[in-house]
């Protein structure tokens, strides 16, 4: 093999390992961001004063329904950051959003807070994520509707 070939070899190798340390080091940081957030909303939850601070302008909801509504939010953040980290695909994250969706707390959830969720998209990751949790939102919705 020339020097040339092996210099070339070399560079593609130290780039690809440099592209997977810097995946993994956004995996982790996404990780321990989610730490953060669930222990944030874990507090907030617990307490009727941040309760009050906190929930979104207009939010006259009943006693309960906005602790159950952080709770949802909890369960579909915990998601989003499996699907960002890898550990989901889209067929399993498909699943675990019809599952979350058959409980009325997650369709309330999606419907007061889905679009906010979209406002703040970053990436791909971030507008799958939400695409596969809105279908699975609307299939239900559609299902309340005939129901009704």
């Amino acid at each position: 093999m020339k020097t040339s070939h092996s210099v070339l070899l070399a560079s593609v190798v130290g780039a690809a390992g440099l592209w997977l340390s810097e995946r993994q080091n956004r995996q982790r940081l996404a990780l321990h961001a989610e730490v953060m957030h669930q222990a944030w909303i874990a507090e907030v939850a617990r307490s009727p004063e941040l309760q009050a601070i906190w929930m979104p302008a207009g939010g006259d909801l009943p006693d309960g329904e906005y602790t159950n509504l952080l709770h949802a939010n909890q369960l579909i953040s915990f998601l989003s950051v499996k699907f960002r980290a890898g550990l989901l695909d889209k067929q399993s994250l498909r699943v675990q959003a019809r599952w979350l969706m058959e409980h009325d707390v997650t369709r309330t959830y999606w419907k007061k807070f889905g679009g906010f969720r979209e406002d703040e998209v970053v990436d791909r990751t971030d507008r799958t994520f939400n695409s596969i949790l809105a279908d699975e939102y609307a299939a239900y919705a559609d299902k309340d509707a005939v129901a009704a």
